[in-house]
């Protein structure tokens, strides 16, 4: 039998001495000629190294095939550097987009942070395909896609990605799949708000929170700084906090931050809100200017368990005119109920809501506080009894 050598560069004399070697095979085991040309027929030599395969749409054995690498293609970021993804070292946030401009707080290991991720490789991007196509592939197919786990102060992300890759061996397009490791590595990049803050006069609003009692009380305030204090989605946006005789100033970073934290502050205590603005400089050739808008916040000097007297003049309270009333409770409006009533009176008329617009187009002179909360005494009512219509008769 003729022996065959797979390194031999003449794939047709490789091909013809397999076959002659296949006919003497069969020729002294008794088969016949025809089975033996059926059996070759099917079998060609890989066009890379000559070795016996069985037809493909590439003609290439699977040790050539492997030859191909995906991952250098993947594992390249842009200019062929490694694959980077910027983090605030301040605020802790991502660059979403790679640019520098949007900046957004993700989980560790969660799906936008996959999605983030993928972003920023080139490949499965569309930015690398001239990278691409000079290494002979067409196009990059994700399948599927897995975090690997790493030390979290490493400072490293690190995936395993499923990928199918549509390679140009003309006249046909071959596909083949590879699983590829993929590393990133998080740099810091300080984001422009953190910029900004860590800049001097950068505010672009002020909101002024303040109310205003003859006796100088701060229980109003002091119930709107604790609402505050348990709400850490409306701290994040302050830039810093002023404490005046009165009140409170608050700096942000946009007027429309100002203006959401001022929403949040007139459901916790009836108030009155007013904007203005002030031009700071303006460039006439860019059409451009440095606009400050100030954002006032006058809370009802009436704080709960506060005993006023309702003057006749005053509006919005119904049949409450005239009478000594209780601020039984606040919040976006002041809850008043008659301090007392009429023994046969329906309990509606007993009680109402006053807004802050009803409060202030009546005038402080129409609700003034006949004893703050401090000189009030607490009672326990021990027992009730019901009145029956006959006593009520007498």
């Amino acid at each position: 039998m003729l022996s065959y050598y797979p390194n031999t560069k003449d794939h047709r004399k490789n091909l013809i001495f397999y076959e002659v070697s296949l006919i003497l095979v069969r020729f002294r085991s008794g088969k016949s000629t025809m089975t033996t040309n059926r059996l070759t027929t099917s079998l060609i030599p890989c066009c890379t190294c000559g070795a016996i395969i069985t037809p493909n749409p590439s003609n290439q054995c699977a040790a050539c095939l492997a030859t191909i690498d995906i991952s250098s293609i993947v594992q390249r970021g842009p200019g062929g550097q490694d694959l980077v993804i910027h983090q605030c070292r301040q605020c802790r946030r991502y660059d979403r987009n790679g640019d520098g401009r949007h900046f957004m707080l993700l989980d560790p290991e969660s799906p936008d942070m996959m999605a983030t991720l993928l972003k920023q490789i080139p490949a499965l991007s569309g930015k690398g395909q001239q990278h691409m196509r000079q290494s002979g592939v067409e196009a990059l197919h994700l399948l599927d896609s897995l975090f690997i786990w790493t030390e979290p102060n490493s400072m490293r992300m690190r995936l395993m990605l499923t990928l199918k890759a549509d390679i140009n061996e003309a006249p046909r397009t071959v596909s083949i799949q590879q699983r590829v490791k993929v590393e990133f590595k998080v740099q810091w990049r300080q984001c422009n708000d953190c910029i900004k803050e860590s800049r001097s006069r950068t505010w672009q609003a002020i909101l002024q929170l303040r109310q205003k009692t003859d006796g100088g009380g701060r229980r109003g305030l002091l119930i709107m700084e604790l609402a505050i204090a348990r709400n850490a989605e409306m701290r994040k946006h302050i830039l810093q906090v002023q404490t005046k005789k009165s009140g409170f100033d608050f700096y942000f970073a946009s007027l429309d931050k100002a203006r959401h934290f001022a929403q949040f502050l007139a459901k916790a205590a009836p108030m009155r809100i007013k904007t203005s603005q002030t031009m700071v400089s303006e460039d006439r050739r860019n059409n451009t200017a440095n606009v400050k808008h100030t954002i006032s916040c006058d809370m009802v000097p009436l704080c709960r368990d506060d005993l006023i007297v309702v003057e006749k003049q005053a509006k919005g309270v119904g049949r409450l005119t005239g009478r000594l009333c209780l601020v039984l409770k606040t919040s976006s409006v002041l809850h008043l109920v008659d301090a007392s009533p009429v023994r046969d009176s329906d309990l509606t008329h007993c009680m109402t809501d006053l807004h802050a617009d009803n409060y202030w187009k009546g005038g402080e002179k129409s609700f003034r506080i006949f004893l703050p909360s401090k000189r009030l005494v607490r009672f326990v009512v021990l027992d009730v009894e019901m009145c029956c219509e006959d006593e009520r008769e007498r």
